[in-house]
């Protein structure tokens, strides 16, 4: 979705008004919606009323709505445009596309119309939306609609056929009072994909309905129709074509220059560059024109529009499939996979992407049995919406004026179940008066991991130990273990990463595995398992608790409950979490009896460690501090990636050891491949060794990581390989390549099959890859995806140095602070559902009315257990 700011209104509205309808054949822009209706707008759409309208004025009679759209300036004198709408746009599949064209079936497109008429009209239903401030209290209302305007185009840059519709929405709305407010667009953007998903599905209930064609497998929401060639498919995307003749010749020049093949990731970056550098003006040829083209090309392909029908029909004689239903069962399934709880956009993504449309329902009748099938679902849900007496609420989505629209409010019975047998279990375990051991010998631990680690080896059932980055976890650890182990108390270590595992094995001395593998042993006891049933009084210390799935800790527990085992759970509730559905170690932090370390041992500085506290909290006084220090630095990302390589050229040859962290993978892929061809060019490695990986080659040299646990593989230490475990090439054979764990932990041949399914290059890694890892000094890219949980993770990894390179337009410091700003307060992490229900509860209630606290939640909690 593309934002339109109000600066640029009279270009925006040429734009669609005239490039894009200008041409033989492009049927001119209309207007849709309430609120256009209500102006009185209908029909054709002018430039100058779209103009207006972008302008934040009356289309009709060039009035201001509301206030005025004008840039804001901030303290730091950075402009922060007005926005003046946004841009949907709804592409047809190419197999559509190409059929429409070769038969001239207008009938074809207007199935695409009709399809993007039902996604635009849940858009309006669900995102019309704004955002208002009534006596110190934030409303969420209904508003009389939106203004919009749809721009249907039939071909691409290239001129092939691209069906494809710009739905221009104005930022603009109004609430029953009469009052114009800005529409808060924050729905449309979070769930852009399910209005997709949706219009999608709507096609093809509507091509199924009057065509009676059949589709190919739905991959994220979209199918192929049965039936069009390939070969056509590739013959009509000439914009690919030209990308790859370029790209060809940049390839050539790449080899003559390197002396080898691009990697993946190498290739990846010049296809990104080389379509930017190739963007072309349309010609401005009308259909009519291009359709006598298109029909040349198609012949030239062996095929004629007679020839693509008979496919098609033979298509869906041959492709006769069941309609395709799914029960509400499996879609709580799909959604509780993903996390705790969710809302009726996630519903209507999970169905318009696994159901394939009923016979007797087009696009519109489509939409509404998807709304109904979300109807059936959320029944089936717990709601988490308190019940508050005589609020007004909203009629698109029935919930309270105080609740935001995009808030998550349903659950399922199975996972909070789950989760109120976690915090039941925690109650329970936590009732006894703590009872920490009084043998944990005389060490340099301080006070605080000295309590934390008597409590780890005393007789309390559960211990919950938090630690902030830094703090010393494994070194209390390993006190704590050899306190038992000098008693002879049995204790297992477990972790949610093979390479977290593998740490706390090593660095606390103790039996060591990952959950998934002991759940699955316990699970399905075999011959061949490596856990068997631990006796009872057994301690199983479980690290970086935060990354455990809130379904392995409930397995977890009920085998401790069962087998009267000890529970250790060890972390820090601000630092990354679980992958899917997790956040229950947080949430027992929240409400049960927690150790803290309080003493940060690993930074250098002790500004440092203030800062990395008050980063931790979601304290802006981190990023002026950091700023002081030098430790932010603005720049563009290839800037960036200049600089990170020299930084670890520098490190490297100092022996220092340098963690460098991304949110997103393509800039983490990116990162490698820079360092190795830095390297390349300055003859670090040699390309005689060259071995092919995951996305390219490796040389003697490069810093790779596994990237799959390998319990057959050992090194010469006896470790297995580990997921994320990172090495050093040492050699290179037809038998495979030779590798040295980065800190001298053994050495092996990995064999040729396994480099090149499960080996990747490792200079750089994501924040989840780096948590846990220690170093000299550490370096985090950092762009608007960053997290306020990612920045923290990769902003303490260092002893000596954490710098923060933040991807910016300018090289304006205050623009780096600003989106750092933004990054720390922006948390990903999955929320379950019993935190979920307290802050819709909090959020509703009454503000002067005392909230009860966690506990008293769980004491009430508690109390109805005990009633059953």
């Amino acid at each position: 979705m593309t934002t339109i700011y109000a600066a640029s209104a009279g270009a925006s509205a040429r734009y669609y008004t005239g490039y894009l309808t200008e041409p033989d054949g492009e049927l001119p822009g209309h207007w849709t919606g309430r609120q256009a209706a209500a102006f009185g707008l209908a029909g054709e759409v002018s430039t100058e009323a779209l103009e207006s309208l972008l302008s934040g004025r009356n289309p009709m009679t060039g009035q201001v709505l509301g206030r005025e759209l004008l840039d804001r300036v901030d303290r730091h004198g950075n402009v922060t445009k007005a926005v003046a709408g946004y841009d949907a746009t709804f592409s047809a599949p190419k197999s559509l596309s190409v059929l429409w064209a070769l038969t001239g079936d207008d009938g074809l497109a207007d199935c695409h119309d009709r399809a993007v008429d039902a996604a635009v009209a849940m858009i309006e239903k669900y995102g019309s939306t704004t955002r208002i401030r009534s006596n110190g209290t934030r409303l969420h209302p209904d508003t009389g609609g939106l203004t919009a305007a749809v721009f249907r185009q039939s071909t691409s840059r290239a001129d092939d056929p691209q069906l494809h519709t710009h739905v221009v929405i104005s930022a603009k709305v109004q609430t029953d009072d009469g009052r114009w407010w800005a529409l808060d667009a924050r729905l449309l953007k979070r769930h852009q994909q399910t209005f997709g998903y949706v219009y999608q599905s709507a096609l093809r209930a509507e091509l199924t309905a009057r065509y009676g064609v059949a589709f190919d497998e739905i991959v994220n929401g979209q199918a192929e129709i049965a039936g069009v060639p390939v070969e056509l498919l590739h013959q009509f995307s000439k914009r690919a074509h030209v990308i790859a003749v370029e790209m060809d010749q940049r390839i050539a020049d790449f080899i003559v220059r390197t002396g080898r093949e691009p990697t993946d990731g190498e290739y990846a970056a010049m296809e990104r560059e080389t379509a930017a550098d190739t963007r072309d003006h349309k010609t401005g040829l009308g259909v009519p024109d291009l359709r006598s083209r298109w029909d040349r090309e198609a012949e030239g392909a062996g095929y004629d529009a007679i020839d693509l029908v008979d496919s098609v029909r033979r298509a869906a004689r041959e492709h006769v499939v069941e309609a395709q239903t799914v029960t509400v069962a499996e879609v709580l399934e799909e959604l509780a996979e993903r996390r705790s709880t969710w809302n009726r956009m996630d519903v209507l993504r999970t169905l318009a992407g696994a159901a394939r449309p009923q016979p007797g329902h087009d696009a519109t009748s489509w939409a509404r049995a998807l709304e109904a099938g979300a109807d059936r679902v959320l029944d089936a849900c717990i709601d988490l919406d308190p019940i508050i007496g005589g609020a007004r609420r909203r009629g698109s989505d029935g919930r309270s004026l105080l609740i935001e629209p995009v808030a998550n409010r349903a659950t399922s019975e199975q996972v909070l179940a789950q989760e109120e047998r976690i915090i039941t279990f925690a109650i329970d375990a936590q009732l006894d008066v703590p009872a920490p051991a009084i043998t944990i010998a005389d060490t340099d631990l301080d006070d605080g991991q000295a309590a934390a680690a008597a409590a780890v080896a005393g007789d309390d059932r559960l211990v919950l130990v938090v630690g902030p980055a830094g703090a010393g976890k494994t070194r209390m650890l390993a006190a704590a273990v050899d306190d038992l182990h000098a008693r002879r108390r049995p204790v297992i270590g477990v972790a949610p990463t093979g390479k977290a595992a593998a740490v706390l094995g090593r660095e606390a001395g103790v039996a060591a595995d990952t959950i998934a593998k002991f759940l699955r042993d316990l699970d399905q006891p075999s011959s061949g398992a490596t856990w068997s049933d631990p006796g009872p009084g057994t301690t199983i210390i479980v690290d970086e608790a935060g990354m455990v799935r809130t379904a392995d800790l409930d397995r977890l527990i009920d085998h401790a409950q069962r087998s009267q085992w000890r529970l250790v759970l060890v972390g820090d509730p601000y630092q990354l979490q679980a992958v899917g559905r997790g956040g229950m170690f947080a949430e027992l932090c929240e409400t049960g009896r927690t150790v803290e370390l309080d003493q940060l041992h690993r930074f250098e500085h002790p500004w440092e460690a203030t800062a990395s506290l008050h980063l931790r909290a979601g304290d802006s006084r981190a990023l002026a501090t950091y700023a002081e220090f030098g430790r932010i630095r603005p720049g563009t990302f290839d800037e960036h990636l200049d600089a990170i390589a020299d930084e670890w050229q520098t490190a490297n040859t100092a022996g220092e050891t340098l963690s460098i962290t991304s949110t997103r993978n393509e800039h983490v892929t990116a990162i490698n491949h820079h360092i190795q061809n830095s390297r390349l060019l300055s003859a670090d490695l040699d390309t005689g060794t060259a071995t092919q990986i995951v996305g390219g080659t490796v040389m003697v040299g490069d810093v790779v990581a596994t990237r799959h646990n390998d319990r057959r593989l050992r090194t010469t230490t006896g470790d297995s390989i580990r997921n994320r475990h990172r090495w050093t090439i040492t050699h290179t054979s037809h038998d495979g390549v030779t590798v040295t764990r980065l800190g001298g932990h053994g050495t092996i041949t990995l064999p040729t099959d396994y480099v090149r399914q499960h080996v990747e290059l490792a200079y750089a890694t994501t924040e989840h890859g780096a948590q846990g890892d220690t170093a000299d000094r550490s370096i985090t890219l950092a762009t608007n995806a960053t997290s306020g949980r990612n920045l923290y993770v990769g902003m303490t990894r260092g002893r000596t140095d954490n710098t923060t390179l933040v991807v910016t337009e300018t090289h304006d410091l205050n623009e780096a602070i600003n989106i750092l700003e933004a990054a720390i307060t922006l948390d990903r992490s999955d929320l379950p559902a019993v935190a979920q229900r307290r802050a819709l509860a909090e959020l509703a209630a009454p503000r002067p009315r005392p909230e009860p606290s966690n506990r008293d939640l769980l004491d009430q909690l508690r109390t109805a257990g005990a009633r059953q």
